[in-house]
């Protein structure tokens, strides 16, 4: 570089920029537009990629590299992944002038994202923020405004933290179209950058580095080999190999790992109908001269344990065998191939598969789903590189696992050598399909009967309930109050919005009662939004402030008021629940169930169940639960707020609870009130002695041992 007399910067003979974002950012769009590259529409980056042309009158070098998913952090990202951020160096040696940290202006970015970029971003080192710009792509989508407008408008979050952490350089550009003005405008930015720096450009730490590098280097070796072995191992059974005039195989996974783009892969169908799974889906079809049947089945969380999955799923799992009589050829396990796979994880999947026995892994084939973001490497690369428990569960399946890009679906290929691993599997298992032990099939078979039969029940004597209660006792109120009561991430928040028609208050965690009022039917209703109590921890180990907050949404309601419980549908429900909700129902007095309803979040996981097989499959503490509050109960989609059908009926079984209540001024309601008051005054004065304790003990703020820390150390 030499310097420029006219203008006093550096003179760069050819930039070297790498780009960087999250996933759909626009990097690879940006690219192609700063070196005027007509493409088409642009794919996911695999790996990083290298482009050289001209920009401006300019020689450019261009790394693009992968992105991360926005709303993962970095320890949420694959190893592979993050490895190949910090590649993105040595293809522009000595280092790059300017890395541009690419931002869509069109996407609303929270404090996550913030984390996010950060933590991505400084895997390169602390100080890359010394030669990063941030680049806004979309500038169309601003239309009038200004970018300066759009910065200041999103508050102190995070385009105001991202830009100053930039030393305020930041450009935008409409990569819908290009202009040579807006290119060369950001190299003259990138030139001033330089100079500033000293002239320097970006050196990445030699060790880290080198360190990096070489973790590569050795992975490249262990996943030769590891190729060798599985090779060697079909080999060895190839002469014995059946061939299958029908397959059957059943899909099991965490949530969105994949299974259902699997089935409509193996079809050769369209990415159709790619909602979450919620009962057993049977498809059966002729593919390559073979019968084909596949059972997809409901997904877990990915990092929670079997006995936080709804019975009802355990119970789909287990039928899904039984559906596909005598048994499946092939449990195939699939995982995510652009996600970690770390202790959670490996745990979460082992209980569930451990629901179908010990003998499962002995027909069970790991399934890479996304296989088109492994770019060049193998997916034997991936196994080496993510660490001991996917090798360990590869183990378990027998060194058995296949790659599939469920992108491609014209690869007929990809499907056919899954069909063909298959049948070597069978023919290493002696020709064995798997099979449930006989006395397991005939229970799960009798439980499904019995559940199914209890549900058809309990639907007909809430029908003749419905047909007999109160209504009309009285004029329903044109004013109502609700509190919302549950365990923290039961869906409060979420079902408020759905309430009152609005999504202005966000989805964070509630830590004090939130009061918001609307009109909704002709009604002025009154939402109270209260902190959730941890699912299973005894009322006994929460601290004071918490329940007295929780009290305090009494004093918030005008006149009489409703408890609405909130229960997710798409997790268990047990004894440690039941006793959580009790104690904490049981704060406001003894009647307080009788102006409660229980209200079930995430209904659309149900797909086509009615809520009976839910009750029924969970057992004794739901059902305690509902008996209490006289079996009074509504299901909201929260995914689905524009429907108003669910917000009515669900105010019709309020104002019918009213009615029941001898409308709104009967003796046990003001006897709630009155007992709430009492206990709120006992909890404040208790509060108040723990406060002159905790003083009298040490009056420095940093080292009181607040019934706050006290919780949060023995949480």
């Amino acid at each position: 570089m030499a310097a420029s007399p006219q203008f006093g910067v550096q003179f760069i003979s050819e930039f070297r920029i790498v780009l960087l974002g999250n996933k759909g950012a626009g990097k690879t769009s940006l690219a192609n537009l700063i070196v005027c590259r007509q493409t088409t529409s642009p794919k996911n980056t695999a790996q990083c990629m290298k482009i050289r042309g001209v920009a401006a009158g300019r020689l450019v070098t261009l790394v693009d590299s992968p992105g991360w998913w926005k709303n993962l952090l970095v320890n949420e990202t694959p190893e592979f992944q993050k490895q190949e951020l910090v590649l993105s160096m040595t293809h522009c040696q000595p280092g790059p002038h300017a890395v541009l940290l690419v931002i869509r202006v069109d996407v609303l970015y929270t404090d996550k994202n913030k984390r996010a970029a950060q933590q991505h971003l400084e895997l390169l080192g602390k100080d890359i923020w010394k030669h990063t710009v941030v680049v806004f792509t979309y500038g169309d989508r601003l239309q009038d405004q200004k970018v300066e407008q759009h910065i200041k408008s999103e508050g102190e979050t995070f385009l105001q933290w991202l830009v100053g952490k930039c030393g305020n350089r930041y450009h935008i550009f409409n990569i819908d179209r290009y202009s040579g003005t807006q290119v060369k405008d950001l190299l003259e930015m990138i030139e001033d950058m330089v100079a500033g720096n000293g002239g320097s450009c970006y050196e990445m730490d030699k060790k880290c580095l080198n360190e990096v590098k070489e973790m590569r280097r050795v992975a490249e070796e262990k996943a030769n080999k590891r190729r060798m072995m599985a090779q060697e191992q079909r080999d060895m059974h190839q002469g014995h190999n059946c061939s299958l005039s029908n397959i059957r195989m059943v899909l099991l996974g965490y949530r969105r790992s994949g299974k259902s783009s699997i089935r409509n892969n193996i079809f050769g169908r369209e990415n159709i109908d790619l909602k979450r799974t919620s009962q057993c889906v049977k498809t059966q079809s002729e593919v390559a001269g073979k019968i084909i049947t596949v059972l997809d089945t409901p997904g877990w969380w990915k990092t929670l344990a079997a006995r936080d999955t709804a019975e009802l799923d355990k119970q789909e799992i287990l039928h899904s065998i039984c559906l596909c009589s005598p048994g499946p050829h092939a449990l195939l396990l699939t995982l995510r191939i652009d996600m970690p796979f770390r202790d959670e994880e490996m745990k979460s999947l082992e209980e569930h598969l451990s629901l179908l026995g010990e003998r499962a892994w002995n027909h069970t084939i790991l399934l890479f789903t996304h296989g088109d973001l492994l770019g060049d490497l193998t997916v034997e690369q991936y196994i080496e590189t993510e660490g001991k428990n996917l090798k360990l569960l590869v183990a378990k399946c027998r060194n058995r696992y296949h790659v599939l890009n469920n992108k491609n679906l014209l690869d007929g290929g990809q499907v056919m050598e899954l069909f063909k691993k298959v049948e070597e599997m069978v023919s290493e298992n002696e020709g064995l399909y798997y099979e449930m032990h006989q006395r397991t099939y005939k229970e799960v078979r009798r439980k499904w009967r019995l559940m199914e039969k209890k549900s058809k029940m309990r639907l007909k004597v809430m029908h003749r309930r419905m047909i007999g209660s109160v209504k009309g006792a009285g004029q329903y109120p044109t004013e109502l109050s609700l509190v919302l009561l549950g365990y923290g991430e039961a869906g409060k928040t979420s079902a408020r919005n759905t309430i009152l028609g609005t999504i202005d208050f966000g989805l964070k965690r509630t830590y004090r009662c939130v009061k918001r009022m609307g009109e909704v039917e002709g009604k002025l209703l009154t939402v109270i939004d209260t902190p959730g109590w941890w699912k299973r921890l005894p009322i006994e180990e929460m601290p004071e402030f918490s329940k007295q907050e929780i009290l305090q949404s009494r004093s918030l309601t005008p006149g009489p008021v409703i408890f609405l419980l909130v229960i997710r549908l798409d997790s268990s429900f047990q004894e440690e629940e039941r006793r959580a909700v009790k104690d904490h129902l049981n704060l406001f007095g003894d009647t307080v169930w009788d102006q409660t309803m229980v209200l079930f979040t995430c209904g659309d996981w149900l797909g086509g169940r009615p809520i009976e097989l839910y009750i029924e499959s969970e057992g004794e503490a739901l059902k305690w639960i509902l008996e209490k509050c006289g079996n009074r109960h509504h299901i909201l989609s929260n995914k689905n707020q524009r429907s108003n059908t669910q917000v009515t009926e669900l105010l019709k079984k309020i104002e019918e609870l009213v009615a029941e209540n001898k409308a709104c001024h009967s003796v046990g309601m003001w006897d709630l009130k009155e007992k709430t008051g009492r206990r709120l005054e006992n909890i404040q004065a208790s509060e108040r002695g723990i406060q002159r304790q905790t003083e009298d003990f040490d009056s420095d703020d940093d080292e009181v041992f607040t019934t706050d820390r006290k919780y949060n150390i023995k949480k």
